[in-house]
């Protein structure tokens, strides 16, 4: 799959296929609910590049609407991409283009892309410590049990 991943994300930007964008972002989703985020980090940078390439309305509801999403899911890799593609496009983008204003608050949190390695770092070290934490309980959890089969309660 990553290779036809990979491949949509690069042949879409080109040549445009409504029923393969389709199929891309569904699939890229259905992993992406089974915490597999490659085809969905290549549905990113398609919207970046593409959009880059040749503006297109849907298209950009759905970068918009996936970006939440990806936010809502703990992750900051396709708002990202999001708010690079906007930094780096400012003078290409419609006039009339309208971002969600959810989005936008999430938007106004980073002011260049090392805000966005910092918060990465930050989320990496929580998650370490929560699973360090889990892990220790689990440990502490089998150690109560064990000692309980060994120590005969009264």
């Amino acid at each position: 799959m990553n290779t036809l991943f990979r491949f949509w994300s690069h042949f879409l930007r080109d040549s445009f296929n409504k029923k393969m964008y389709s199929e891309f972002k569904r699939l890229a989703l259905e992993d992406a609910k089974s915490n597999y985020r490659y085809g969905l980090e290549c549905l990113f940078r398609f919207y970046s590049y593409g959009l880059e390439k040749k503006f297109r309305k849907e298209t950009f509801a759905d970068f918009q609407e996936l970006t939440k999403w990806d936010v809502e899911q703990g992750d900051l890799y396709g708002l990202e991409k999001f708010w690079a593609y906007l930094f780096y496009n400012k003078t290409k983008l419609p006039r009339d283009l309208r971002i969600d204003s959810d989005l936008q608050q999430r938007l106004d949190q980073f002011k260049s892309v090392d805000d966005f390695k910092k918060a990465n770092r930050e989320r990496r070290n929580s998650l370490a410590s929560a699973s360090e934490d889990g892990a220790r309980a689990l440990h502490n959890q089998k150690a109560l049990a064990d000692a309980g089969q060994v120590i005969p309660s009264q």
